[in-house]
C-alpha cells in the first residue's frame, strides 16, 4: 500500500512517472511530503472504499467508518494544500496557479486523480491490508495519522525510483 501511495503521490502533480525516472529525482522536504500525504488521503479513502468494496466483507471499516474518518481527515487536507501546491511545483517543474478559477481546479482535481490512480492497483489482498491498517490509525488525531503516512511514503522514496522525488532534510 505504502508504494502504491507513494507512486501516487507523482500522480499528484499530474507528471509522468517516466518523464520523473528520467530526470533527477528533486527534493521535497519532510514537511512538504506530509502535506501531501494530508492532502491526498481523504480522496484515498474514497477511491479505496469503491475499488474494495466488492472483496471487503460487509463489516469491514472501509465502508462502515473510513466515510467518518474521511470527513475527520478533511480540515487537514484543506490546511494542507498550499505546502502540497509547492511540492508539486517541485517535483514537475510546473508552475501552479496561487490564486484565481486555476488554482481552484488544480486543488480540486490533484488529489481525486492521484487518489483513483493508487487505487486501481489495489487487489483483493492489498483492500485487507489497506483495511486493516486505516481502522488501526483511524483513532489517531489527523496530523498523526499524516505523519504516520508520510513516514511510509518517506521510506518508499528514499528505496524506489518510482517514486519520482526524495524526501530530503
Amino acid at each position: 500500500m505504502f508504494r502504491k501511495i507513494a507512486a501516487a503521490t507523482c500522480l499528484l502533480a499530474v507528471g509522468s512517472t517516466a518523464t520523473a525516472q528520467t530526470q533527477a529525482r528533486p527534493c521535497i522536504t519532510a514537511a512538504e511530503n506530509e502535506a501531501v500525504v494530508a492532502y491526498v488521503m481523504p480522496d484515498l479513502i474514497g477511491a479505496l472504499e469503491n475499488r474494495c468494496a466488492r472483496v471487503l466483507p460487509a463489516d469491514a471499516f472501509l465502508g462502515t467508518q473510513s466515510g467518518a474518518l474521511k470527513g475527520k481527515l478533511q480540515p487537514q487536507s484543506d490546511r494542507a494544500w498550499p505546502k502540497a501546491r509547492k511540492a508539486a511545483q517541485r517535483i514537475t517543474g510546473t508552475p501552479m496557479p496561487v490564486e484565481g478559477p486555476l488554482a481552484n481546479i488544480a486543488k480540486k482535481a490533484l488529489a481525486p486523480t492521484a487518489a483513483l490512480s493508487i487505487a486501481q492497483g489495489f487487489d483483493a489482498e492489498r483492500c485487507r491490508i489497506a483495511d486493516r491498517l486505516l481502522a488501526e490509525l483511524a483513532p489517531l488525531p489527523p496530523e498523526n495519522l499524516a505523519r504516520v503516512m508520510a513516514l511510509f511514503l518517506e521510506l518508499g522514496s528514499a528505496t524506489s525510483e518510482e517514486v519520482p522525488f526524495r524526501v530530503c532534510s
